[in-house]
């Protein structure tokens, strides 16, 4: 059976948001926007994958497309120069209605990332024993994300009105500056999509698409 075609995000979870308002750059991330096809492949070996028909992959192709590829329309929150590039050529909204709609993105992102999180709990079954490890790992590197989130919405919802009055390019550092952890640490989840993609023989063909214009980490 083949795996439907998805996709990819350029996989920003740190991508949904832990990584929003993040300045740091990873080396294993394209510094630019992507808009990636998913297609089925073979292995290096030239043989077919062994996971790749697997009812385990239809069930994890599906939890992707439905919950972690719309995490693309996020990446605008990514860094403040990504923030800053969204509003060269369109209004900005106003302090107060730029923090509401930094919370809905968070928001809608932690809720999809439970999504995806308990569908790999509850229904990508699998019996095989590497395949079984591999998304129990995902499966809590995804909780821990979702912990950092909830962490990062109490936060932004501890931004005094008083702020309000900042301009523009204060408030968005407020924003940005808020976000960050005490003893903030990576998260692992990208890197775990990533190899989860290789196990399953899903490779991501990167077409770059306006690279002046977004950076991600």
């Amino acid at each position: 059976m083949k795996l439907r075609k998805i996709l990819a995000v350029g996989l920003s979870l740190s991508v949904a948001l832990g990584a929003f308002g993040c300045n740091r750059k990873t080396d294993d991330t394209p510094n630019n926007t992507t808009n990636n096809t998913t297609n089925n492949t073979t292995n290096n070996t030239g043989e077919g994958n062994k996971y790749e028909s697997t009812e385990y992959a239809r069930q994890y192709s599906d939890l992707y497309s439905n919950n972690l590829l719309p995490l693309n329309d996020y990446t605008m929150y990514r860094t403040v120069e990504d923030v800053n590039n969204n509003y060269k050529n369109k209004e900005y909204p106003g302090n107060e209605k730029y923090l509401a709609d930094v919370k809905a993105a968070y928001k809608d992102s932690r809720e999809k990332l439970q999504k995806f999180v308990d569908g790999l709990k509850n229904d990508a079954k699998t019996e095989d024993a590497d395949l079984k490890a591999a998304n129990e790992d995902l499966i809590a590197e995804g909780e821990k994300l979702i912990k950092d989130i909830d962490a990062r919405i109490k936060k932004l919802d501890e931004i005094p009105k008083d702020a309000y009055n900042k301009t523009q390019d204060e408030f968005i550092n407020v924003v940005n500056d808020t976000t960050k952890l005490e003893n903030e640490t990576t998260n692992e989840f990208d890197k775990m999509i990533r190899d989860m993609n290789k196990m399953l023989g899903i490779n991501t063909n990167t077409t770059t698409t306006e690279p002046s214009t977004k950076t991600t980490k």
